[in-house]
């Protein structure tokens, strides 16, 4: 009998103290997860900068929204899906960042995105009625790494 996959989904308000709790819970449950330590910051940075972005961007009016985050774990790659009712806002047709332009600015920031689309192996969104649906998916393993497997002796 196939194993089904490890999945969890949180709701996250639209405020940064609630991320903050909600990053701290993703941690926790990743940890007794067995995937590498790379996977699982992978994992948490993706989420940090997609759900900071709808945060700070998402949002026309100051009322309370729910984001939503799933994680799915896979047997070759980590599925995490982001849904929020925010404003239509397409990540993969966001235009790559200019460096030179980032570095001499006064202020931080703009790479998010850029940086969650070099950690996913596929990144791709939809807009479902009034939903922003982006899906990631963050391989498990990369030639070369290795994975503890647990032996039940």
């Amino acid at each position: 009998m196939m194993q089904k996959p490890a999945e969890r989904t949180w709701q996250i308000a639209n405020q940064f103290p609630a991320m903050a709790q909600a990053a701290r819970e993703v941690f926790d449950w990743l940890v007794n997860q067995p995937l590498p330590s790379r996977v699982k910051y992978s994992v948490g940075l993706a989420i940090e900068e997609l759900v900071t972005n709808s945060i700070k961007y998402g949002y026309s009016d100051d009322n309370e929204h729910i984001i939503r985050v799933t994680i799915s774990i896979q047997p070759d790659y980590i599925k995490i899906v982001f849904e929020d009712d925010g404003n239509p806002f397409d990540p993969t047709a966001y235009p790559p960042p200019d460096i030179q332009k980032v570095v001499d600015s006064a202020h931080a920031g703009g790479l998010g995105i850029q940086l969650v689309r070099r950690i996913t192996s596929k990144m791709t969104y939809e807009r479902v009625g009034h939903i922003n649906r982006n899906t990631l998916l963050i391989r498990r393993m990369e030639p070369g790494d290795t994975q503890v497997i647990k032996l039940n002796l």
